[in-house]
Formats: C-alpha cells, sequence, structure tokens
C-alpha cells in the first residue's frame, strides 16, 4: 500500500462528516477488534512494571505471569565474615589417670592467657590423682563452673577484655603419657594457632614444652604456645558475622584426640555393682572372677573392673582395650613404671622384666612392678587387631597379696 492510499484511508475513516457517520461505525468497530486481538491492551498504571530478559539459564523454565506480582525488596546481601587473625595463645595440658588422658586448656587471645600462665601452671602442681580422677586448688581469680556435657570442670577466669575460661576433659586412654599419644595432640593444638607439626624430638627442645612429675609419679605434660586466632568480636578487624574467641575456649571438643570417639568424661562413671553380682564375662571374652573382687565403677574405656580391699590395703583390677598398634609392651611398662615411680628402661633391660604368659589362647606379657607408694601388675595381649590390657594397681601390700589370684584370673581369660 503506498503513503497516498494510507493517508487517504485516513481520511475516510476519521472523518466526522455527517455523511459519513453510518459507514464510520462498522469499521471503528472492526478495527477495535483487530486491536485487542493483536493484544495491545493498555495495562493499569498502577500495576505496569519491565520485566527482565531472562537469561540464557534459565530460557527453558516455564514462562510465569509478572502483572500480579508485588515487588519485593532487594536481599540485602551477606555481612562477609572476618578472616583477620589476631596474636592468640593456648595453654594446655595432659593428664593421666585412672586409664584416661585429663585435658586442661586456655585459648583465647595472647592479651586474655598470657596474664595466666603462672596460674595455670600451678594449678596442674597441686593435682593429685584420687580414685582415677584429677583434683586441684582452684587458683585466685579463677571459679568453677562445675560439669557441663563433655566437660568434667571448666574454670571461669577475669573479667571484660581480658575474660577466658579453662576447660578440663577427661577422654579414655591407657596410654596418655606416651609420646605416641602426646606428640599427635600437641600437634593438633599447633595446628589451632597456624603453627606447623613438630617432630617429638623438636617439640621437646622448644620453649613451649614442659614436664614435671607429682608426687605419686604421674607426669604432666604441658604447653605454652604462641600463634594466630580470629580476631574477637568488636575489634576493628573483625566483621560482623565474626564468631566471638573471648570467653570461648576451644577445648579439647569439637577436635578430640586421634582415635577417640566422644565421651561423658568423668560423668561417665558407673555404680558399683557388688560382689555377689559381679559378671564373669563382657562381650568379648569371659573368665573366672576370683573371691574378694567385688564389681566397681564402669570408667570411660573400661571394660570392667574390680575394687580390692585387703585389711584396708587397697587395690583395683581393670580389664581396657585399644588398637593394636597402641599396646607396644615397652612403652606401657615405662610408662607403668614411671607410675611407680620407678625410672624407664632399655628394651633389652626390660627383657629380664617381662614374663609370657598365655591369655586365651594367645601369648601375652606379664610384668610386676613394686612401688614404694604404689605398685602394679599388667598383662598386655594383643587379639586380631585390638590389644588387650589387664591391670592390678594399689597399696603395694594388696597388690602382692593378690599376685596368684591374677595368674588365675588370666589364665580363665576366653576370647570370644
Amino acid at each position: 500500500m503506498t503513503p497516498r492510499r494510507d493517508t487517504a484511508f485516513s481520511k475516510s475513516l476519521f472523518s466526522t462528516s455527517p455523511l459519513s457517520t453510518l459507514t464510520v461505525a462498522p469499521m471503528l468497530a472492526a478495527a477495535a477488534l483487530l486491536i485487542f486481538a493483536g493484544g495491545c491492551t493498555e495495562e493499569p498504571e498502577i500495576t505496569r512494571r519491565f520485566v527482565p530478559k531472562p537469561s540464557i539459564a534459565s530460557s527453558n523454565a516455564l514462562a510465569v505471569p509478572t502483572a500480579s506480582v508485588v515487588p519485593t525488596a532487594p536481599e540485602r546481601p551477606a555481612a562477609p565474615k572476618s578472616t583477620e587473625k589476631v596474636d592468640g595463645r593456648m595453654l594446655a595440658a595432659i593428664v593421666p589417670a585412672g586409664g584416661q588422658g585429663w585435658f586442661f586448656k586456655i585459648s583465647d587471645v595472647d592479651a586474655a592467657v598470657v596474664g595466666q600462665v603462672e596460674k595455670f601452671e600451678s594449678l596442674l602442681k597441686t593435682l593429685k590423682i584420687k580414685d582415677g580422677k584429677a583434683v586441684w586448688k582452684t587458683p585466685e581469680g579463677w571459679t568453677e563452673q562445675g560439669q557441663s556435657g563433655m566437660r568434667a570442670e571448666t574454670f571461669a577466669i577475669g573479667a571484660g577484655e581480658a575474660k577466658t575460661e579453662c576447660s578440663v576433659i577427661a577422654l579414655p586412654n591407657d596410654d596418655p603419657a606416651s609420646d605416641e599419644y602426646i606428640l599427635p595432640n600437641v600437634n593438633r593444638w599447633r595446628g589451632q594457632l597456624g603453627l606447623a607439626k613438630q617432630s617429638i624430638d623438636e617439640l621437646k627442645a622448644s620453649d613451649e614444652f614442659h614436664q614435671f612429675d607429682l608426687e605419686d609419679g604421674t607426669t604432666i605434660t604441658w604447653v605454652n604456645l604462641a600463634g594466630k586466632v580470629p580476631a574477637p568480636p568488636g575489634s576493628e578487624s573483625a566483621g560482623p558475622s565474626q564468631p566471638a574467641t573471648t570467653g570461648t575456649s576451644a577445648a579439647a571438643g569439637p577436635s578430640l584426640p586421634p582415635g577417640h570417639p566422644p565421651t561423658g568424661g568423668a560423668a561417665a562413671s558407673r555404680p558399683a555393682t557388688g560382689g555377689a553380682s559381679s559378671p564373669t564375662s563382657i562381650p568379648e571374652l569371659g573368665f573366672e572372677v576370683p573371691d574378694g573382687w567385688v564389681t566397681g565403677s564402669l570408667k570411660p574405656f573400661r571394660k570392667i573392673s574390680w575394687d580390692i580391699d585387703h585389711g584396708g590395703k587397697t587395690a583395683e583390677f581393670y580389664v581396657s582395650s585399644l588398637a593394636a598398634a597402641g599396646s607396644d609392651v615397652a612403652q606401657n611398662v615405662n610408662r607403668w613404671r614411671g607410675q611407680a615411680g620407678m625410672k624407664s628402661l632399655s628394651k633389652s633391660e626390660l627383657s629380664n622384666e617381662v614374663d609370657e604368659i598365655s591369655i586365651g589362647g594367645e601369648t601375652g606379657s606379664l610384668i610386676e612392678i613394686s612401688g614404694v607408694k604404689q605398685s602394679i601388675i599388667g598383662a598386655i595381649v594383643v587379639k586380631g587387631d585390638t590389644g588387650w590390657f589387664f591391670k592390678l594397681v594399689g597399696d603395694p601390700d594388696a597388690v602382692s597379696h593378690e599376685k596368684d589370684n591374677v595368674r588365675a584370673f588370666l589364665k580363665s581369660v576366653k576370647f570370644r
């Protein structure tokens, strides 16, 4: 159609001459139908909106009508977490007691911890091991908060910006004084402060490593580590969503020592049941119980235990297990010797102290250690991938009296 004809058509269509009124009305109606058929409707102004062109990734999605969608405010971007690190410090100790490793730990910004070094060390030096548990004298300015979850105790320390805490957690292990147990735990702590792992020789040669013995021969290992920790909230370098560090110790959980499941610590003890009902088996093995042995409390990592009283002189005998890799005879015997206040021996020297004994059809090792304040008769045998420990410990007179009973018990063991 030429422009001229378009113009002529427009003039004839929209003419208001009385002579064309009858002709124009039907044509207007037809035009309106064409317009509506073409979808040229006019939306109310209040609902008019622009819909962004879909991306290629969403081009296959079903089309959703947008005319009735109520506009919403755009989402606020999440505040970035601060990754800023500040100077931090950790004081941590491992105390072997009653087939458990007791962990004492403070971890926080340096300003909150550095002033507690002397008090932390003084706490460790007041420790006494009673009935397989660690007891202490609380340092001045520290407040005991009581048992909670896995923690046997939590000490609240300081106030304000210097506020922090010391956690106490007991984890089952029959060899918490060995280098093989200490090193991976210290290296785990070093990793929490951004420090590289060390060998046992490097660790013992450093100024951050400390050891001393209690009066009963228990060896305390503790470290004073300096590194980096997340900046606490409210500091200039911390983001709004940064978790608190001050007042929140890393403790021993959730990063537990290697090879140990979560436990209830000191709360896991079970009351004694009495000698008359003493069981003669556990799921893994059976045995015969000597007369006079009274079933004792079932502490973490122990399969079963008995209390023994000989004229007021007491001892306890218990059965525990570890992975075979943690059942080295020399290491465990020297650890037991340390508990009895005796020096370690070389492997050649130990060969004269350790006897072979048959336990459940397997060849095991038996050692008798006579100390001044404490004596031990212990046996170790590996069955499959498990190391089994049988240990009598207590007053030298009581232990000496039970020698034959221990041998009889070991002879009666039958693995299942």
